[in-house]
């Protein structure tokens, strides 16, 4: 909460300086409105993060070292097998989600898009975090996530000064900032897991299938929408609704044609 306060004067200090207050606070609440939808894909990873700890510590202690490690990767497949999808798809579909969500158009819509489609990609790096986080507590290094945390949120920080006072840029470089620090804080995390963890899970091979799944699902969804634009149809609902269900038929076809889950997983 204190960060994000920091970071919001920060963003709207740097803002006044070429905007009115008006155009500020228009700015910053369509940067809410898509934070909102941002953090909801998320909410549905801290149930994995939570049920992980007390299952990996169990078999720590049993040292099956080979079986707390097949838990963890279990978890970062499931952890994909959701952020994924959520991940290419706001950041392939922002326009009409937040055209639908936030009923924009004209230029804050072009900023609602913008911003969510930095916040889309932010998604799956976050996603990261919080598992990689979780695995490390889980073998009892729990001073590490709060020390890259706080690297990234230096990294955020930073950005966001430096970007958010840019004209050209603007308030988009809040979510740039969000991005970058999520990636930062994933690339210690990852890194720290290694150093620190006997048997350390394998968490980029992990991601791959479901990298590729959501890839193909996100080709699919842009040349829904862009055939459906071309067909001159300009209903919020449809070039929402429209792409969307091919993309989640597309991604479960993709997710049992690359075997993204095993069945432990599911």
């Amino acid at each position: 909460q204190f960060l994000t306060m920091l970071e919001t004067k920060i963003y709207m200090g740097r803002l006044l300086a070429f905007y009115t207050q008006s155009a500020a606070d228009t700015m910053r609440g369509i940067y809410g409105m898509t934070q909102t939808i941002f953090n909801m894909p998320c909410a549905f990873i801290t149930p994995i993060t939570i049920s992980i700890i007390p299952a990996i510590t169990g078999h720590l202690t049993l040292k099956n070292h080979a079986d707390a490690r097949e838990t963890e990767e279990s978890a970062v497949r499931v952890m994909a097998l959701i952020s994924m999808p959520c991940a290419f798809g706001l950041a392939t579909l922002a326009e009409p989600v937040t055209a639908l969500l936030g009923g924009y158009k004209g230029e804050d819509l072009a900023l609602a898009t913008s911003l969510m489609a930095v916040l889309g990609i932010s998604i799956l790096f976050n996603a990261i975090v919080l598992v990689s986080t979780a695995i490390m507590q889980a073998h009892g290094h729990v001073n590490r996530p709060v020390v890259n945390m706080f690297l990234g949120g230096l990294v955020k920080l930073a950005a966001v000064y430096l970007l958010s006072g840019n004209p050209a840029i603007g308030i988009v470089g809040t979510p740039i900032g969000t991005l970058l620090c999520y990636v930062t804080i994933a690339v210690l995390n990852i890194l720290s897991i290694r150093k620190l963890v006997d048997n350390p899970p394998n968490i980029p091979k992990n991601l791959l299938r479901s990298f590729l799944a959501a890839s193909v699902m996100g080709i699919f969804t842009f040349f829904t929408l862009t055939g459906l634009r071309l067909l001159g149809i300009t209903s919020r609902v449809i070039l929402c609704g429209a792409p969307i269900a091919v993309g989640v038929v597309v991604y479960v076809v993709c997710v049992v044609l690359f075997k993204v889950l095993t069945r432990e997983d599911c």
